[in-house]
């Protein structure tokens, strides 16, 4: 079986040996870990000793402990807030010097890891999908960025001035499309630029990027306007694509995220991985044990590149889904 199958982890105290062990002992491959797990050496010897594959997720413009310290970089949404939701603090996308800083620190981090695998997360405009409702009004969305930096690069890029008083109502009342193509131009041009430095010093790994689980007729294209994300663009700079596709995030179907994930294969020509949600986040409701084992024997058995486990502090805290995970993983997959 050659699908990937692999796991997400947040909390740099977990003990790494542990990790890789549980990776092994449940039939994961792949671990998805952020560079706050690279401090040391710690995690790369245990990964090793286990033969589990190193995935480098590099979370763009999702930086909280930087605007700690520059909160004057946040990006600021359609109602003039810092773009904070919750957990999720995001920073504006015009920020060049920003940009230089974070391919110096991880160009540096992918040369020394030499990952198998590496993904660009964030890679958009702010917005928190997670909530927006796919079929609702789409003049509900908070979006960003409308900093000053950001209305004066549109500015540039159309040709004229954009009335001071009200800058939000004129772009979405008179160059919605405009403001979509800016957006997407911005965000290309970005991810072109990372996945050429991240290329250079390490040649042989496999890159992904992340797109909202939006499809291209969904809020009247909003994927283009609203996170400036222009998928086949985007799949033509990389080795494949991972829709944020939560079922139970989003209140989707199984039958929902696999008709998703075909027209992203379909429309790109690239692979696609599908997520598994271990239990509920955001949602208060729980995952019945049912509905986690459907979902994955589905995702394992649809025409993907393989499945991402979202996430292991969940599953380590849930022996009956880690046996689900296990049986289907091992009995199914390796015989």
């Amino acid at each position: 079986m050659n699908k990937i199958t692999g796991i997400f982890a947040f909390d740099t105290s977990i003990d790494s040996n542990l990790f890789a062990d549980n990776c092994k002992k449940w039939g994961l491959d792949t671990a998805i870990l952020h560079p706050g797990f690279f401090t040391g050496t710690k995690m790369v010897d245990s990964l090793e000793k286990n033969r589990i594959n190193l995935w480098l997720n590099l979370p763009v413009f999702y930086n909280p402990e930087f605007l700690e310290t520059r909160p004057d970089y946040y990006s600021i949404t359609c109602r003039g807030h810092r773009a904070i939701h919750d957990w999720c603090h995001f920073i504006c996308p015009s920020r060049e010097d920003y940009l230089e800083k974070f391919v110096r620190e991880n160009s540096a981090l992918a040369a020394r890891l030499q990952p198998k695998l590496i993904s660009l997360d964030f890679i958009r405009f702010f917005v928190f999908w997670e909530l927006v409702n796919i079929n609702g009004d789409l003049e509900s969305i908070e979006d960003g960025c409308y900093c000053p930096l950001c209305l004066e690069s549109f500015e540039r890029y159309l040709g004229e001035k954009i009335p001071s008083n009200d800058p939000v109502f004129y772009i979405h009342k008179y160059v919605l499309k405009e403001w979509g193509n800016w957006k997407i131009e911005q965000i290309n041009r970005i991810a072109a630029q990372l996945i050429k430095a991240f290329r250079e010093v390490s040649p042989n790994s496999k890159f992904w990027i992340k797109t909202v689980p939006w499809k291209k007729e969904d809020l009247k294209g909003g994927i283009r306007f609203i996170p400036g994300q222009d998928v086949l663009a985007l799949a033509n700079l990389v080795d494949g694509i991972i829709p944020m596709a939560f079922t139970h995030i989003l209140n989707q179907t199984p039958a929902w995220k696999e008709e998703l994930l075909s027209e992203i294969k379909r429309e790109t020509g690239k692979p696609v991985i599908s997520y598994v949600q271990v239990d509920k986040v955001i949602r208060p409701e729980d995952i019945p044990l049912q509905h986690f084992e459907e979902e994955l024997r589905a995702s394992l058995s649809g025409d993907n590149a393989g499945i991402i486990v979202f996430h292991y502090e969940q599953l380590l805290n849930s022996t009956e889904r880690a046996l689900i995970l296990q049986h289907n993983l091992i009995d199914l997959l390796q015989k």
